[in-house]
């Protein structure tokens, strides 16, 4: 069945912005059962891996703020972490109100794996199959994140827009 038989209007017909929020709830959600199944660790677990792998042994707190979130919020998910054995906290011995984080074998390990797998660049449909397309998607992919991120509020707000008509992109909405 072609994929957009299940949904041929309400595809077809929707606003670029529309689609791509959509699409990335559901890799959010395909993501995240995958993690979960396979590897037993939540989004943001792989996240706070992911910083651990990077920064080396580092204090709650810096994880905290590289994930955008407060110290209490990270509490519960680095619990879930140690008590599955793919962290490790201690006291700083300097200052014992420091708690410090690393990676424990398990969690390298696991670590290594996301990473490879992330790094396949494994086509995710068979329109990204064909190059010449997956170029185009990965430039349309990159522009949307640097525009998201850097700011350009008047994207997503009509009053900064030439025409009150226009959405993002330029396109109706």
């Amino acid at each position: 069945m072609e994929p957009l038989a299940r949904f041929p209007d309400l595809l077809r017909n929707a606003p670029m912005g529309r689609l791509v929020s959509v699409a990335g709830h559901l890799v959010d959600q395909h993501w995240g059962r995958y993690l979960s199944e396979h590897h037993g660790l939540s989004t943001a677990g792989m996240r706070v891996l992911f910083i651990l792998a990077r920064a080396g042994e580092t204090t709650h707190r810096a994880v905290a703020d590289r994930c955008f979130v407060r110290p209490a919020t990270l509490t519960g998910i680095v619990d879930t972490l140690e008590r599955d054995g793919f962290v490790e906290r201690h006291r700083d011995a300097a200052d014992r109100r420091t708690v410090q984080l690393a990676l424990t074998d398990k969690g390298r390990e696991h670590v290594q794996a996301l990473f490879d797998l992330i790094h396949t660049d494994t086509p995710l449909t068979s329109v990204d199959a064909d190059p010449a397309k997956r170029a185009v998607i990965r430039e349309f992919l990159t522009e949307l994140i640097v525009t998201m991120s850097d700011g350009e509020e008047n994207r997503l707000n009509p009053s900064h827009q030439e025409s009150d008509e226009a959405g993002p992109g330029g396109r109706t909405c």
